[in-house]
């Protein structure tokens, strides 16, 4: 028997697996893309706190910092007087990925939502509330 914490675990797997195939015409993975993302949403954020953000160990995610620096749609620099600290930064050409790629992804996905006659707006409020109670819950 299907439960709803099983289905929306299947939906997330197909939505990060769909987000991947989505992405790769831009040469970025969904890990990369999400990474970007966060740094877009708080530039100036260090590389400690984007693994934390995104649930990786921080040498993970100083490799995947150093790839988005490769790219250039990331700028890493650091932190005068503050040790081997080192503050991200978005540039203008990881601007304008995460500007092609997202309208990208959420066009396809709320024509997928709007394709079950449901509102995308209210669907994505909904997941918030969710989220935000499901993290404040032990």
């Amino acid at each position: 028997m299907s439960t709803l914490a099983y289905d929306l675990h299947r939906l997330v797997r197909a939505l990060d697996q769909s987000a991947e195939a989505r992405l790769a015409p831009f040469g970025i993975s969904y890990a990369r893309y999400l990474a970007l993302l966060i740094v877009g949403e708080h530039d100036g954020l260090t590389q400690r706190d984007l693994a934390g953000a995104l649930g990786l160990s921080e040498p993970t995610a100083s490799r995947t910092a150093a790839a988005l620096e490769a790219a250039g749609w990331l700028a890493i620099t650091r932190t005068p007087g503050t040790g081997n600290r080192r503050a991200l930064e978005v540039t203008a050409d990881g601007r304008a990925l995460l500007a092609r790629a997202g309208e990208r992804l959420g066009s396809d996905f709320d024509d997928v939502v709007r394709g079950i006659g449901q509102d995308p707006d209210l669907i994505a409020d909904h997941v918030r509330r969710l989220t935000a109670i499901v993290e404040e819950s032990p």
